[in-house]
Order: C-alpha cells, then structure tokens, then sequence
C-alpha cells in the first residue's frame, strides 16, 4: 500500500490516484453519474477499465480451432483419482 489505500502493483496512475480524491469528494449520487458517463465515454472509444474482463473482448477461436482436441495420455484412470 502506498498510505492512500492503493497498492501500487494495480498500475493507477499519479493523476488517477488525484484525479479520484476529488471524485470521492463529491456526493454518492454525483459520483455515480459521473462514473457511467465516463464509462460510457470509455466504451464508445474502445478503453477498458480495470474491472473489464480482457477475455470478454479478446475474439472467438476459429471453429476448427476450437474443435480440435490435443491428444495427451491420461496419468490415472478415474478410479484412482483421489
């Protein structure tokens, strides 16, 4: 933590961290509004957020791709999983 309740490790950014104690400043209602005009800014340019889930934005595998199954020898039968 860096003393404002952040770890750095989550990659904000110095403005962010200033931007979001005027943010928090304001009241819940205000904040709120603000929040989903921002992600809908954020959206509409292709910006993810840190709660996006990259996965839900990365393309489809190709039908053959996804079909095709590696081949692999199993290491126990199932009767001796434990």
């Amino acid at each position: 933590m860096d003393g404002r309740g952040w770890k750095p490790e989550y990659g904000i950014s110095p403005e962010g961290l200033e931007m979001l104690g005027y943010v928090e400043a304001l009241p819940r209602d205000v904040r709120r509004e603000l929040a989903e005009a921002i992600a809908t800014l954020c959206r509409r340019e292709g910006y993810l957020s840190l709660h996006d889930d990259v996965n839900d934005r990365m393309p489809s595998p190709a039908p053959a791709e996804e079909t095709a199954l590696a081949k692999v020898i199993p290491l126990f039968r199932r009767s001796q999983r434990g």
